[in-house]
């Protein structure tokens, strides 16, 4: 193992980040099935493609079983969208008779995004989700950042959390959403969370233009995104 994945591997032990359910509860019946996945880096840009990769999906759970599914990559690069190395992602999940749950884990290090506009040491997303008579939750706590900048300004120094859905504007580009989360489920029965660290949206201005009748404004369209740390998890 190098350097850098033990590094990940440490933190995550230190964090507790390391799923921990057992089964062997009381109450039968709490949760059907839970499920995860995680990757390192997604790229679709006019410039190159690159599938979630490296991908980890949890397999399918029966009874009270856990199982659990890891990929690792040493490096990832599309020409002029993205470069980093040190990939690791992880998914695991239990069903117990009172409690079940899943969680996933996704990092990446060294990262270069878009010819240097975002630059980071390292990127954590780590999603949980669980189930009890209680009801259903998730959260993305130990989520982090390492050294994370921005069109030149920092936003984090050293180690540290990103709130949630930070959007920043990235002009003649799109726009980035920094610890992007998208909940589901309905907090009762079921919940899920989906987190992706750094989510690029790759926008250009298309139609628009001036007649004798008048001018029209031109529409942002979507041409592609660049995703480096995405994490899933959910109950149900």
């Amino acid at each position: 193992m190098n350097g850098k994945s033990m590094h990940w591997v440490n933190r995550l032990a230190v964090l507790g980040l390391v799923v921990g359910l057992t089964a062997g509860f009381a109450v039968a019946g709490v949760a059907q099935s839970v499920g995860g996945q995680a990757y390192s880096t997604y790229v679709n840009t006019p410039v190159g493609y690159s599938g979630p990769s490296p991908l980890a999906v949890l397999p399918a759970i029966s009874g009270t079983d856990g199982a659990e599914a890891d990929a690792q990559g040493s490096t990832q690069t599309i020409a002029g969208a993205l470069s980093s190395d040190f990939l690791n992602s992880i998914t695991s999940g239990e069903i117990g008779t009172a409690e079940s749950g899943a969680q996933s884990t996704a990092s990446a290090a060294s990262i270069n995004i878009l010819n240097g506009l975002i630059t980071a040491d390292e990127a954590i997303a780590n999603v949980m989700s669980s189930v009890t008579p209680s009801g259903a939750v998730s959260n993305a706590d130990g989520s982090t950042f390492t050294n994370l900048v921005v069109a030149g300004v920092p936003v984090t120094s050293g180690d540290g959390p990103v709130a949630p859905n930070t959007n920043i504007s990235l002009p003649g580009v799109g726009y980035v959403v920094l610890n992007e989360q998208i909940p589901s489920g309905d907090g009762v029965t079921s919940s899920g969370l989906t987190v992706n660290m750094i989510h690029v949206y790759l926008q250009s201005l298309t139609g628009g233009g001036c007649t004798l009748l008048g001018c029209l404004p031109g529409v942002l369209t979507t041409t592609g995104e660049i995703i480096v740390g995405s994490a899933t998890s959910s109950v149900q």
